[in-house]
């Protein structure tokens, strides 16, 4: 139940450590801490192709992965925290609204992998943001929901 009434918390935390970490090997590799700068990049190389064409680079250091994925999980550390301020005064967003903010990544990101022009990094950042936004604002309403939900069950147990 702990994880259940902290939820929001937990998920914010693992948001913030992922775009961090991301953030932080490149400072360590140019600080001279190449150890652990390796065992992040080795981790983010799961979850991302780490072009050095396709990345931002810190201190003259590539990050541990590219600027989409910079800016999808940027985006969602960031609205994860203003969704914890404004949460009851923001409407949930829509499958609609969901779709649209995530259809110009999927343009940009296909139409790229199709080889049907270059995407740019300014369009990479841009679209990596709206689906980050567009994750939390879409997900993080349903995870409340299902939270409560369970605390409502676990209630109705404990008083059968």
């Amino acid at each position: 139940m702990w994880i259940v009434r902290h939820w929001l918390l937990l998920a914010n935390a693992f948001l913030l450590t992922f775009a961090g970490l991301a953030a932080l090997q490149p400072l360590l590799r140019a600080g001279g801490f190449s150890g652990s700068a390796d065992v992040i990049w080795a981790g983010y190389g799961f979850v991302c192709h780490q072009l050095p064409d396709r990345s931002y680079f810190v201190a003259g250091q590539q990050m541990a992965f590219c600027e989409r994925d910079t800016a999808i999980y940027g985006s969602m550390a960031l609205a994860g925290l203003l969704w914890m301020r404004f949460r009851r005064s923001v409407p949930r967003l829509s499958w609609s609204g969901f779709l649209l903010l995530a259809v110009p990544m999927a343009l940009d990101g296909f139409s790229q992998a199709l080889g049907l022009r270059e995407s740019t990094w300014q369009l990479r950042t841009l679209t990596g943001a709206l689906f980050g936004l567009g994750c939390v604002w879409f997900g993080y309403p349903l995870f409340e929901r299902t939270a409560k939900l369970i605390r409502i069950a676990r209630r109705a147990a404990v008083l059968a």
